[in-house]
């Protein structure tokens, strides 16, 4: 932060001061926490009355009581959503006030400029933290803030942001970009509005509109530098990381680490993003090439294009949520689309106006990689125009391919759900049963992937070894009342492995194509 924006934060934070309805919290949230434990917390006295020895008057007693119990749970549950949500509501408006408060003794773009900033400085405080968490106890750091502040930086830089006073500047824009829906549901429960909602009543709001202050707030801080360190070890305490590791206390020995863990991936940078979100898959990779000349070069990766990707992936997300609204009718009253309001059962309604905007962005996408793969195979000599092809080609069996092998995984996997939990043993062996049987098909998809896919081809001998091994195994995971632990960890094992492996070789691939594409480019 600077330390105008330092200032907007704290007169946010004093704002809530003044806020009459303070005084209630603490009431509301004891009231909250008794219903929910009435409500919620309440079954071991319930299943030790069903299940409790002694004379059959006293179970009998027990089991109306039991039946009263639920009436009134029932009756407290509708309470508990009234309160709940009604806190939640009032609590967005004392944000919203609040923001008010800090508008007025300070500026509205300071105030706007820190609240944008929010969600990348969280992003880097985060990533730092996991690399530590992810480490094994082999790293520990000596100032988080410091790394956080450095991949700050980094991530403001991978996303085009500008800079002012040392810090990325974010605009509404760059937040809204990424997130193309129409289809708006309130969340009742958020004790904090969106972003984009806060920013827009804070320049509304009334100002005195005081100087900016562009200064780093951190050089006001007496000790800020032994203050981080000490926080730093108190946040590994909070979150049980234990004091054992090399300390990193370079930020550019950081940087090596985290980038060894966490490599940028070409996708994210290459062509303005395009490919970040969006797969070249052209399937008639042959009859293009008959009708391929000289194409001359066009913005095939302008921000127009861009936008385009991310309007596909928001009427594919609003399809998805307007499916499950028409399904489910009860699950909210209403909706918003495109600012309209909606009530539920009229979502099935939109969903032939949205599959067709889905079809004509993919038409135009479509189109658009089409252009893309003639330029580049229009400049390319006559051995790059054949590496260029077999690229494409590959990739889009990769790509029908990869459903197939996804499928397989989404259909096979709700037959493990019974391991996770309690059940009786007469109920595992039935489960058990049904496992073993789709056991069979899941194995025969395993060879098909491992002899015959266009993924064969990438397989490391420790990954085909993995593979062979389960396919040509006969577990039965339960017997004698008890789980078979070994069987069972291998199966869980080979199902993350075989995700990881699928992942893994498609944006390899993507990458390896998009990567030839840029050579092509640099080269002519």
């Amino acid at each position: 932060l600077t330390v105008g924006e330092l200032k907007s934060v704290l007169a946010h934070e004093f704002g809530h001061f003044s806020q009459r309805s303070m005084k209630i919290g603490g009431y509301v949230n004891q009231a909250e926490k008794i219903i929910f434990d009435t409500v919620y917390n309440n079954k071991d006295f319930e299943n030790s009355i069903r299940q409790g020895s002694g004379q059959w008057a006293f179970q009998l007693a027990g089991l109306i009581s039991v039946a009263f119990i639920n009436v009134f749970q029932f009756i407290l549950k509708i309470f508990s959503d009234f309160l709940f949500k009604n806190n939640a509501s009032l609590r967005r408006e004392m944000e919203f006030h609040a923001d008010a408060v800090a508008t007025y003794v300070t500026n509205p773009k300071e105030q706007t400029s820190s609240l944008l900033r929010l969600d990348l400085s969280n992003a880097a405080f985060n990533s730092s933290f996991m690399f530590y968490a992810e480490s094994g106890n082999k790293y520990l750091p000596e100032n988080l803030f410091e790394n956080q502040s450095l991949l700050m930086k980094i991530f403001g830089e991978r996303n085009n942001h500008l800079f002012e006073h040392e810090l990325p500047k974010i605009d509404l824009e760059d937040i809204t970009r990424y997130n193309k829906t129409k289809v708006k549901i309130e969340d009742q429960w958020s004790f904090h509005p969106e972003t984009d909602k806060r920013v827009e009543m804070i320049r509304k709001n009334q100002t005195k509109n005081n100087p900016e202050n562009n200064d780093l707030a951190k050089n006001i801080i007496r000790g800020y530098t032994e203050i981080c360190r000490i926080l730093t070890s108190k946040y590994l305490t909070l979150y049980n990381i234990k004091n054992v590791g090399e300390v990193i206390g370079n930020n550019d020995q950081f940087l090596q680490l985290y980038n060894e863990k966490y490599p940028y991936r070409l996708i994210n940078s290459a062509f303005n993003g395009y490919y970040e979100s969006h797969n070249p898959v052209l399937e008639n990779v042959d009859e293009l090439i008959k009708d391929t000349g000289l194409v001359e070069k066009e913005d095939f990766f302008s921000d127009q294009y861009v936008s385009l990707v991310y309007e596909k992936a928001g009427t594919e997300s609003d399809l998805y949520t307007l499916n499950y609204l028409a399904e489910n009718p009860k699950a909210v009253k209403t909706f918003t689309y495109t600012g309209k309001l909606y009530k539920s059962r009229e979502a099935r309604l939109l969903v032939p106006k949205i599959k067709e905007e889905s079809e004509d962005l993919n038409k135009q996408l479509l189109e658009n990689d089409i252009r893309i793969f003639r330029y580049f195979y229009s400049i390319a000599d006559d051995h790059e125009k054949e590496i260029l092809a077999a690229k494409y080609r590959k990739f889009a069996l990769l790509d029908k391919e990869f459903d197939i092998f996804q499928n397989s995984i989404n259909n096979f996997t709700p037959h493990l759900e019974f391991m996770m939990v309690t059940l009786p043993l007469e109920e595992i062996r039935k489960h058990r049963a049904v496992l073993l049987k789709n056991e069979k098909p899941f194995k025969d998809v395993l060879k098909h992937f491992m002899e015959e896919s266009a993924y064969k081809d990438f397989l490391t001998t420790e990954n085909k070894q993995l593979l062979k091994g389960f396919i040509s195994s006969e577990y039965i995971y339960f017997n004698h009342d008890k789980y078979i632990q070994k069987e069972v960890d291998v199966l869980f094992s080979l199902i993350n492995e075989y995700q990881a492996i699928i992942n893994k070789i498609y944006i390899d691939f993507k990458e390896e194509l998009i990567e030839y594409q840029k050579r092509l480019e640099k080269i002519h």
